[in-house]
């Protein structure tokens, strides 16, 4: 075995959990799974899905309190989660809508302020990504949307 095989093997990680181990190198570049013998257990390994892109926020109608929200779809995603802040474009986020199958969604009616939105995807129940870059403000007036 080569010095660096042995280094890397040195400062492997092991995790045992009862019937499933875990293993992955110093360098995070590959991880093992293993079960034990009879068990009945399941394991899966996977990867986040990308951050959607070009995310956009759209009034529905110059007079209305509704928002609709795009984005590009991603490769494997299942589903979108859409956040919503009253806050700014960098704080501020919580579920506006979650398990969104498209790549639009649209809001209910919306009270008076200024509203940013964000998107994120998920492969399955495991594997989320990040959130996106947050969308252009939107501003709901009495009974108009700029």
């Amino acid at each position: 075995m080569s010095a660096g095989r042995q280094r890397l093997a040195a400062t492997a990680l092991v995790l045992a959990l009862g019937l499933l181990s875990v293993a992955a190198n110093a360098a995070g570049a590959s991880w093992a799974v293993g079960l034990a013998a009879n068990s009945a257990a399941e394991a899966s390994a996977g990867v986040a899905p990308a951050i959607p892109a070009g995310v956009a926020a759209a009034c529905t109608a110059p007079t209305g309190t509704t928002v609709t929200v795009s984005w590009g779809a991603v490769a494997r995603a299942t589903s979108y989660t859409i956040w919503k802040s009253t806050t700014s474009a960098t704080s501020g986020f919580s579920v506006a809508a979650a398990g969104v199958a498209g790549t639009s969604w649209t809001s209910g009616s919306l009270a008076t302020g200024s509203y940013w939105f964000e998107v994120s995807a998920a492969t399955g129940t495991n594997w989320t990504s990040g959130q996106s870059a947050a969308s252009a403000q939107r501003t709901i007036l009495v009974a108009a949307c700029l």
